[in-house]
């Protein structure tokens, strides 16, 4: 014969209307003889509406938090057919001339540009030479290096730079893309922008 026993604990959460029966409690079965000093009274009622001010503050939040987060997707919806820049080593190609950024952070004594399609193969190289830091502007017609028009696809941009000593330079890739749509999840919106997925923060400019 074997004993079993289970335990259950609950968690109440003191509300202000228990607080507000709880004080008149008090009141009713207070000593005649030794009644509630004043001053604790008023310290109590103090609680009480410092209690009722906190729950009634939480409520207004909630419903400003709610009405903030409705106007943040109603602002990222209208991102939809617009065009968005953001920091990418990635792009859509889909025929049309497409316009690449990229930075140097220190001077470069050669620069070179190169673009490689999604199976790895390098499609265009272009000497960009030795150019001072800053940001750069490569527009790509599409095509390869023999001069033919490349398949429409996901492409990937490989920046490589180096000083007069020959240590690398440090870059950073910028495109743009057409945003297509927004999807809300428990995580945030997600922005389409072609096959490329951004969050708001992505985002660097709006054409």
């Amino acid at each position: 014969m074997s004993d079993s026993s289970s335990t259950t604990s609950t968690t109440e959460e003191l509300g202000k209307d228990d607080f507000l029966l709880l004080l008149v409690t008090q009141l009713q079965n207070q000593d005649p003889l030794n009644p509630t000093d004043n001053t604790e009274f008023v310290s109590q009622l103090a609680q009480f509406s410092s209690l009722e001010g906190i729950k009634n503050m939480e409520e207004t939040m909630g419903t400003v938090a709610d009405g903030i987060s409705d106007m943040q997707k109603w602002s990222l919806s209208d991102l939809i057919d617009n065009t968005v820049k953001f920091e990418s080593s990635s792009f859509d190609f889909s025929g049309e001339p497409v316009s690449i950024e990229y930075s140097l952070g220190s001077n470069a004594e050669s620069a070179n540009v190169s673009i490689y399609d999604a199976s790895g193969n390098l499609i265009k190289s272009v000497d960009a030479g030795a150019l001072n830091s800053g940001t750069y502007e490569l527009q790509w017609d599409g095509t390869d290096a023999a001069g033919a028009v490349a398949a429409s696809g996901t492409y990937t941009i490989n920046i490589t730079a180096v000083d007069s000593s020959g240590a690398s330079v440090d870059t950073s890739t910028y495109v743009s893309g057409k945003v297509t749509s927004v999807t809300y999840g428990s995580d945030g919106a997600e922005i389409n922008a072609g096959n490329i997925i951004l969050t708001q923060d992505d985002i660097l400019e709006v054409y």
